[in-house]
């Protein structure tokens, strides 16, 4: 994955939006941080963290891999 790094709070996770997040505001960062993935709004960094286990997020993975999630346009 090529990501750029965005330091957070220097006890918190240090979140990384994807390089091909392209400014129009529907992204999202991702943080891995003491075992959990932490999900946040990348236009609200103050916006609340959505937590997620190993396994959670790696259902999750496969879910969008296998296009679980593609409802057209």
């Amino acid at each position: 994955m090529n990501c750029n790094m965005i330091r957070g709070d220097h006890r918190g996770p240090r979140f990384a939006k994807s390089s091909f997040s392209y400014g129009g505001g529907d992204c999202v960062e991702v943080a891995y941080h003491e075992g959990r993935i932490a999900l946040r709004d990348s236009k609200d960094r103050h916006s609340p963290i959505l937590w997620f286990t190993k396994s959670e997020w790696r259902a999750f993975m496969s879910g969008v891999r296998a296009g679980e999630f593609d409802f057209g346009d």
